[in-house]
């Protein structure tokens, strides 16, 4: 199921069954690349497109409502409104030539335009121009603004990468290493680091670089020379830990900086890859190629866990240029050297964001945009980009008798936002509590004024929050009600994340995912240990087909919950994420010391063993050695 509950790891964890530890001959690394025309493959809806503009449009950026789209062609920046996919503004830039890289900072305020040997800065509301950073010698390729918005980082022809300190009255930190223009930076979301791109496109046998910097000192902590030719951009994954990169050698590469290696490529493009960024869901990768005589111009949606392609399009009729995704995740825009812009409806990567942005059918009007050519505010005939009624994903919580409610809150709703949940915001609660279990109701006055403080609005009934939410956080600590709490939810639409336990009994687990198939509607629920660094790893192959794990975890029993309901899922889920599913036969039984002990077999004698224990541990062992899991 793909939804906005999973953190990146979880999508991550089994590329490196695709990929190797060397890249180097005879280990290549593999390619993650799965079938276009697979039943999950959709068709992508063009909602609008612009064309006869006055040149190559070389940048495109979504504003930080998404309202208005950058467009950066030859000396000027055109701004156009993503509701009624009109021009609404032309900025000039005098003597600039392409602007070949935009982007608004996190927090809304400014824009950066980078031309030839300088970037502008305007005021992001009023699009007035309010300083310049200059020293740069030649194309500015790529520019990005730091998580809190307080640096900007540029990337150059001249070889070099600069981070400068807003206001810019002191000299940029020089990021200095590449041998070749550099043509994409880009931000950890923590802020600490900073990823390059670079490679020479004229010369086509020398390799593309990416370099992984500290952003305080400007000293180079990893490198990767994969690419065969040029690396055109770079982006990080919401985790921080995977990086990935374009390339004229039509891949895009994904590195994994705490392996310090990269872990594979999409090989699905037929011409160089201009760009990769990253979907919002923090699950899909989206690459755009174009510029030689042979292949495609292909816009592709692509999953990391699987390489996948969910969406693939010929896009238009030149190279693509460039690409951005909006905020919210609902619209994708394009750029290509055909001197065009076309908006994407990838609505269907937002889960529980209603499809509210296109229509059925492509656009009636091949030639919407004569009137920008021409640099008139004349609306641009096209289908209408629906304003949705809420920016971003509210999400709703049932239940407030659990710690886990409040930190849900403080990630959605923190200020400064984080940047992988900008746009995402805890709207209502409302609390439940069991008045059989102590632990349950003494919680819920404390938990509740809690959530108030960080915003979230407490609410009556579930019927109330249904009316205010797209997405529901179950967080009921008691099991027994949650099925009867999640049924209106999913005859709402809502998707539904259900902390443990999933269920009181059995049958109503079962029921649970039952009725998330009859409404259509997905549901989700893990212990975070499914994600554990440790136990990916090795469920990606680290050391071969595991043939014997075990695990630990507390296991509290609870007097109304079975067995291990109450609170042995977490070395449980550690279990099945090493071993797999297929279990075949379990037997319940203690240790010589009183804990739970349960022991399960496997196909071909392979056995999975869970223990209770005050800590999250374990071991697994498999065809090509053994090493620890179960930890966080």
């Amino acid at each position: 199921m793909r939804g906005v509950f999973l953190p990146i790891s979880s999508l991550l964890f089994s590329i490196v069954s695709f990929g190797i530890s060397a890249a180097e001959p005879p280990n290549p690394l593999r390619q993650l690349l799965g079938e276009k025309n697979s039943p999950t493959s959709k068709q992508m809806k063009e909602v609008g497109r612009a064309t006869n503009l006055s040149s190559w449009v070389t940048s495109v950026a979504f504003s930080l409502d998404d309202k208005i789209l950058a467009v950066g062609i030859k000396d000027r920046i055109e701004l156009v409104d993503t509701a009624s996919n009109s021009l609404t503004k032309t900025v000039q830039i005098k003597s600039a030539g392409q602007v070949r890289s935009i982007a608004f900072s996190v927090d809304g305020k400014l824009l950066a335009a980078g031309s030839y040997q300088a970037v502008i800065l305007f005021n992001a509301s009023t699009f007035e121009p309010i300083g310049e950073l200059k020293g740069h010698r030649g194309y500015v390729t790529s520019v990005a603004f730091s998580p809190d918005s307080r640096r900007i980082a540029t990337a150059c022809e001249d070889e070099l990468a600069r981070v400068w300190s807003l206001p810019a009255e002191a000299p940029p930190l020089i990021l200095k290493g590449h041998g070749y223009p550099v043509t994409g930076v880009a931000w950890s979301p923590d802020g600490t680091l900073i990823a390059t791109a670079a490679g020479d496109d004229t010369r086509p046998t020398k390799p593309g670089q990416v370099k992984i910097w500290d952003a305080v000192t400007g000293s180079s902590k990893q490198e990767f020379e994969v690419h065969t030719k040029a690396a055109t951009s770079v982006a990080f994954a919401p985790d921080g830990r995977h990086v990935l990169s374009s390339g004229i050698d039509e891949r895009v590469y994904v590195y994994d900086l705490d392996q310090n290696k990269p872990i594979g490529f999409f090989g699905g493009h037929s011409r160089p890859t201009n760009a990769v960024v990253v979907h919002p869901d923090g699950e899909t990768a989206i690459s755009i190629s174009g510029g030689r005589a042979v292949g495609k111009n292909e816009l592709m949606v692509w999953e990391f866990s699987t390489g996948e392609v969910l969406a693939s399009v010929e896009a238009h009729e030149a190279k693509i240029t460039c690409m951005a995704v909006s905020h919210n995740g609902r619209l994708l825009a394009t750029g290509s050297q055909d001197q065009s812009i076309a908006l994407w409806n990838v609505a269907f990567l937002a889960v529980g964001i209603p499809d509210a942005v296109a229509s059925e059918s492509p656009p009636a009007d091949a030639d919407l945009a004569v009137q920008v050519a021409a640099n008139t505010p004349a609306a641009v005939e096209s289908q209408a980009v629906a304003e949705p009624k809420a920016k971003g994903l509210r999400a709703g919580i049932i239940g407030l008798d659990t710690s886990h409610a409040g930190a849900f809150s403080k990630t959605l709703n923190a200020e400064p936002p984080i940047p992988a949940a900008l746009g995402y915001r805890m709207v209502a609660a409302s609390p439940k509590g069991s008045p059989d279990i102590k632990a349950s109701v003494d919680r819920v006055p404390g938990y509740t004024e809690e959530v108030k403080k960080l915003g979230v609005e407490i609410v009556d009934s579930i019927d109330e929050l249904l009316k205010r939410v797209d997405v529901v956080f179950i967080e009921t600590n008691d099991g027994r009600p949650h099925f009867d709490q999640l049924l209106p939810c999913l005859k709402a639409g809502k998707p539904c994340f259900i902390d443990k336990p999933i269920a009181g009994t059995l049958s109503d687990a079962i029921a649970v995912f039952e009725a998330s198939k009859k409404y259509g509607v997905p549901v989700f629920s893990s212990s975070s240990l499914r994600f554990g660094k440790n136990s990916l790893e090795v469920r990606g192959g680290s050391i071969g087909k595991v043939t014997h794990a075990e695990t630990t975890s507390p296991a509290s029993l609870e007097a109304t919950h079975p067995d291990l309901f109450w609170y042995g899922i977490h070395g449980v889920e550690a279990l099945f994420t090493v071993m797999g599913t297929g279990c075949q036969s379990v037997v319940r039984d203690k240790t010589a010391d009183g804990k739970i002990q349960v022991t399960g077999q496997w196909s071909g004698g392979r056995v999975g063993i869970y223990r209770e224990a005050g800590g999250y541990q374990g071991k697994a062992i498999g065809e090509k050695g053994e090493a620890s899991v179960g930890s966080y």
